[in-house]
């Protein structure tokens, strides 16, 4: 196939220039980047066309990165990369990128890396011909507690537990304001994240964060008393992919990462999570190394 047959309209090459050059000007934003300029050959003595170029100042020194589009059909070959690195060194830039939605070949990528040629596919979730659908392996990891309650009282005083103790029962501060119910203020607590979310087991957590609180003994007595829960820590593993709604970049065609200063997940069910994730025990299970791991609490209703 020749290179007239691979490529596609000159219309959608443009739109492929403006891609490529908007999504470099946001990953450079103090540089100058141009679309469809021409540069003085110093061998062959002919104007050449680039497609982005950007320019950037080093001190005194004029820094020029050479970057060519390809909208192929096909990966671009190592014929490609030849050509373009003759492009590079005749109009004097320090740095070369060939972009192309479609690809590199195995012999294109060995010899870009032999001439420091960088490799890119656009990444971008815009609505356009190359919109892409980006998600990211990630790990939830959602912590959940049962939740005991405990009392003990040193005052040389009748104590009794009646029925509605630990959720109808107000407890007071020492100089007498209400506090609320240890029902409702270890939920509030818990929900809030304010008590360790570490597996496994967590005893005599006081429940108030104020010291000497005071209780009804039962018998009309307000008395100091100890009020602390119990904690049973459980975690729950999930592996899947999770949906990036906004993202702009270069795939690096070679080591496979990503280039982007910023991007925005979508929204994400937590019973999607439990229903359609893997479920795992451990996080070597995963089957690739995860971006980030979402740490959630699975609340209780207040």
């Amino acid at each position: 196939m020749t290179d007239k047959e691979n490529e596609l309209t000159e219309a959608d090459f443009a739109k492929l220039e403006k891609l490529v050059a908007r999504i470099q000007q946001q990953l450079a934003p103090d540089a100058e980047v141009l679309h469809n300029v021409k540069l003085p050959g110093r061998h062959s003595g002919r104007d050449r066309q680039i497609d982005v170029l950007m320019k950037n100042s080093v001190g005194q020194y004029e820094i020029l990165i050479v970057i060519d589009c390809k909208d192929y059909k096909a990966p671009v070959d190592v014929k490609g990369v030849e050509e373009f690195w003759g492009l590079v060194d005749d109009v004097g830039g320090q740095k070369g990128v060939l972009v192309c939605p479609r690809g590199f070949s195995k012999s294109a990528k060995a010899r870009a890396q032999k001439l420091q040629i960088d490799l890119y596919s656009p990444v971008d979730t815009d609505p356009h011909k190359w919109q892409a659908r980006v998600t990211m392996p990630a790990i939830c990891d959602f912590r959940s507690a049962a939740i005991s309650f405990g009392v003990s009282m040193s005052s040389p005083l009748p104590f009794v537990i009646r029925d509605g103790f630990f959720d109808q029962l107000v407890v007071e501060s020492a100089d007498g304001r209400k506090l609320g119910t240890c029902y409702e203020t270890a939920i509030r607590r818990w929900n809030k994240g304010e008590w360790s979310v570490e597996p496994g087991e967590h005893d005599r957590v006081p429940i108030f964060a104020e010291p000497n609180v005071r209780i009804d003994n039962g018998y009309g007595t307000m008395v100091s008393v100890d009020l602390d829960v119990g904690l049973h820590v459980k975690q729950e593993l999930y592996y899947g992919q999770y949906p990036i709604s906004r993202i702009s970049g270069f795939k690096d065609e070679i080591s496979g990462g990503i280039i982007t200063n910023a991007f925005e997940v979508g929204l994400l069910d937590p019973n999607e999570v439990s229903s359609k994730w893997k479920k795992i025990s451990d996080l070597s299970e995963a089957p690739v190394p995860p971006v980030f791991t979402m740490i959630g609490l699975m609340g209780w209703i207040e």
